[in-house]
């Protein structure tokens, strides 16, 4: 199957239902030629089965497998995973960014419950993001942790929002360093030096296109109207 996903054609053959189902709305009948071809043998997937965790299913390991691969290959075109559950405000993207189970789909879910259908999420987390020269853009994937929520959409990208836990709400602007850091621990790494180096200059590329937040907070409703207030409103 040959898919459109953010801006690149991509050619994949997945053998689970996983994969074909969330890769539907994606589905290109263009005649580009393909960008990215994706593809894994045998042997690849059965050590990847045999890391999986307890209850993970072969078909999610098999989404997995494809989203590793796309997000480490779209690396030279301007394109970086940020994992993150990407929410929708006002017809731009706010990427809210941690490592798993700090809770940034819990975050994004207070945001629905505060701000009803003002908000939704494109993807709950394996969103990307593509620079261009002089914006980036985020695009959904069909690439999922588990929610199901992976829409077929695109977004000026308005924030990266890196969530900590805290007792106490609050936002703050983090240095180029701290941004730097974050960003590499929350993308597609372990990557040929020349990706690697690839990747940094997107990094600096991106720091120039859009904002970054740090957002201490815990998990009452008014977390949200914090992120919120020292996000958007200002």
């Amino acid at each position: 199957m040959r898919c459109l996903i953010a801006d690149l054609v991509v050619e994949l053959d997945p053998v689970y239902d996983e994969t074909k189902k969330l890769a539907k709305p994606f589905l290109y009948s263009g005649s580009r030629e393909t960008d990215i071809a994706l593809s894994y043998t045998e042997k690849y997937f059965q050590e990847l089965l045999n890391r999986r965790a307890e209850g993970i299913t072969e078909g999610e390991m098999e989404n997995f497998a494809f989203g590793t691969m796309f997000n480490r290959r779209a690396i030279k075109f301007s394109t970086m995973l940020v994992h993150s559950s990407a929410l929708i405000y006002n017809g731009g993207a706010y990427l809210f960014s941690a490592d798993s189970g700090v809770g940034k789909s819990f975050h994004t879910r207070l945001w629905l419950k505060a701000f009803g259908n003002k908000v939704h999420i494109m993807n709950d987390d394996k969103p990307v993001v593509r620079l261009y020269d002089d914006r980036a853009i985020a695009y959904g994937t069909p690439f999922d942790g588990g929610s199901g929520i992976a829409l077929n959409e695109s977004y000026p990208l308005k924030a990266i929002v890196f969530l900590e836990r805290g007792e106490r709400n609050s936002v703050r602007v983090p240095d180029s360093r701290e941004v730097i850091q974050r960003l590499y621990f929350q993308t597609a790494h372990m990557v040929s030096m020349e990706i690697a180096d690839k990747m940094l200059k997107n990094f600096e590329k991106l720091l120039s296109l859009t904002n970054f937040y740090i957002l201490t907070c815990n998990m009452d409703d008014e977390a949200a109207k914090v992120a919120f207030d020292g996000i958007i409103k200002q």
